[in-house]
């Protein structure tokens, strides 16, 4: 390398003196080369003179118009040499940055290039001034255009690859570092960003071994070793993502992101390991926040609530100002069902800013668990038509209504938000199952209809549809529509169980029957799953089999007439007389108005 002689090196501090670039603006200028800087004496001792930077710096730097030299704007140099005028321009490039006024550096940095258009340095220069600015199109092009000169150029391909990470264009950028690699010129920051390119294209093994070389270098790399062990993770090497981990671990303690990552390896397949890391972490760095907040999450995806609320209420006393915790620990205080603590965590949050209708919906619930009906649905009435939780506020508000026995105020609030836009089927189903329960069956079916048409897959309501048909006896519609239910959700246990019934009770496909019953069983125990079940093997003549299950679903459910007939009936085949009778006493008890029980009853007594 040429070295400057004793005036250059004078002109270079006076100008470092006085062009003093900000910490940023530095980064661009740290190695100008030689041969830019490089004049003869004759040259400096003329640019000196004839800008005033012999007499000191006070001319430069924004001097007064009518005393002293003339402002960098008006000066017009009168030296012929190009290179003694660029390097003045690029002098104007470092002051303009160093006072943030980017347009004006642009501008002397082209007019440096134009005077020394062969200067390598100054046109990379230009590209990350370009990048700086945001003007990516233009610093490719700066940088383009170097290379079509000078391939080989290894700080322009850093570059060039560089513009094309940051855009994501990781083939590109893959590239460029390639050919830095190819050429032998790659360091150990050419290599990380290529395996990081490579891991994002899914090239991870690339990236794997590429990662491996750079740390075999350097062992101490906790970012290269970190990228490794995400790497092994993707490819399923949990072993070696570990050890990688902990490595990193054992050579820094309080290597948090670390930590956080191995810890969330753990979780799926060793969820007590992931806590005992986070709670040993914790004991050395209590105030890791990001820890404690994974801990609590991993608390409660655990179901330990009470663990998961110490974690947040600690966190919280660290961050006082965090409402996303506070909110946090109001929910779990309501799933405790510590109503009060609820109560205060979400009145603490309204009036503060963001999720206020969240924090108000809360809150409501938290008045409702304690009873306090009138003061919940105060709070829920406060909820407009538009608003984010409208429609599940109105659902909580007709549920309450109905609680208090005011079923007509819970149909007339669903009835109004349906109007107002809760057009969910959740609205649909709950006003249409209300409608049915008051028998109100033109009402109930106008809305089951029209939610049906809303939201056709939805077979919650398509079931209730169906229970309309069946209390209206329409059971060939009933039917229709359970074995629509069935191509949409072949598993649905209800309508498997409706399906197996009647065609018990029609006594056709007996066979198909047992399977959708058995079926629904499976999918859904249930007392009246289990009479379906013990009425087909009463059908097929199965009598022990039914018995089990007809007395099972007698003890599930003992004041159901329906169950308790069926009992009747069986014991009436098996000839066992006396309880044949007690069973048809039973029925006539719950329901005087049965029809044929009492000739059932007189049938059983005549034969004891």
């Amino acid at each position: 390398m040429e070295e400057f002689d004793g005036q250059e090196m004078s002109m270079l501090l006076i100008l470092n003196k006085c062009f003093m670039p900000q910490v940023f603006f530095r980064m661009f200028t740290a190695h100008p080369p030689v041969n830019f800087m490089k004049m003869t004496s004759l040259l400096i001792a003329g640019f000196l003179l004839s800008t005033g930077l012999l007499a000191g710096c006070s001319g430069l730097v924004r001097p007064e118009p009518e005393a002293g030299p003339a402002s960098l704007r008006t000066y017009r140099s009168e030296i012929a040499d190009a290179k003694a005028k660029a390097l003045y321009a690029y002098s104007q490039f470092r002051l303009y940055g160093s006072d943030d006024s980017w347009e004006q550096a642009l501008d002397a940095l082209s007019r440096a290039i134009q005077l020394d258009p062969e200067s390598a340095y100054l046109k990379l220069l230009l590209a990350r001034a370009y990048l700086h600015e945001k003007r990516t199109a233009e610093a490719i092009s700066v940088v383009d255009a170097l290379l079509s000169r000078e391939p080989d150029n290894t700080e322009a391909l850093q570059l060039r690859g560089d513009i094309a990470n940051l855009e994501k264009d990781d083939a590109v950028a893959e590239s460029y570092y390639q050919k830095i690699v190819t050429r032998g010129n790659a360091d150990s920051e050419v290599l990380f960003r290529l395996a990081m390119v490579l891991s994002r294209q899914k090239k991870n093994t690339r990236a794997a071994a590429i990662l491996e070389e750079l740390l075999a270098n350097d062992p101490e790399a906790d970012v290269a070793r970190l990228a490794l062990a995400r790497i092994y993770a993707d490819l399923g090497y949990w072993d070696k993502a570990e050890r990688q981990y902990l490595t990193v671990i054992d050579a820094n303690p309080r290597q948090i992101q670390a930590v956080l990552e191995y810890g969330r390896l753990l979780e799926d397949s060793a969820p007590e390991r992931a806590l005992a890391l986070y709670r040993s972490f914790l004991q050395d760095n209590p105030r890791a926040i990001m820890v404690r907040q994974r801990l609590a999450q991993l608390y409660i995806e655990q179901g330990q609530v009470e663990d998961a609320l110490a974690e947040l209420q600690e966190l919280r006393w660290q961050t006082p100002d965090n409402l996303q915790v506070t909110g946090q620990i109001g929910l779990l205080q309501l799933e405790l069902n510590n109503w009060q603590a609820a109560e205060l965590e979400f009145r603490s949050l309204l009036g503060k800013a963001g999720h206020q209708q969240r924090y108000r919906y809360y809150l409501a619930m938290a008045l409702a668990g304690q009873e306090r009906i009138a003061e919940a649905i105060a709070e829920l009435e406060k909820f407009s038509p538009g608003a984010d939780l409208f429609a599940p506020a109105v659902l909580q508000l007709a549920y309450l209504h109905k609680s208090r026995g005011d079923e007509e105020r819970a149909i007339e609030v669903l009835t109004r938000a349906i109007a107002e836009g809760a057009e969910g089927a959740e609205s649909y189903y709950y006003l249409v199952a209300l409608l049915g329960d008051r028998q109100e069956y033109p009402a109930a079916m106008r809305y089951a209809l029209e939610g049906g048409k809303k939201h056709p897959q939805d077979v919650r309501l398509l079931y209730q549809l169906g229970v309309l048909y069946e209390k209206q006896q329409r059971r060939e519609d009933a039917v229709a529509v359970m074995e629509q239910i069935l191509t949409i959700d072949e598993n649905h246990a209800d309508a498997l169980n409706f399906l197996a019934y009647h065609q018990a009770e029609a006594g056709n496909d007996l066979d198909q029957a047992l399977d959708r019953a058995q079926r629904a069983l499976a999918i859904q125990p249930s007392g009246y799953i289990i009479d379906t079940l013990g009425w087909i093997y009463f059908k097929q003549g199965r009598y022990e089999e039914s018995r089990a299950k007809l007395e099972e679903a007698g003890r599930l459910h003992p004041d159901d007439p329906v169950i308790t007939e069926h009992l009747g009936d069986l014991y009436m085949a098996m000839k066992l007389w006396d309880q044949a009778a007690a069973a048809y006493r039973k029925v006539l008890e719950l329901d005087p108005e049965a029809e044929g029980v009492a000739e059932k009853l007189n049938q059983a007594e005549e034969h004891r």
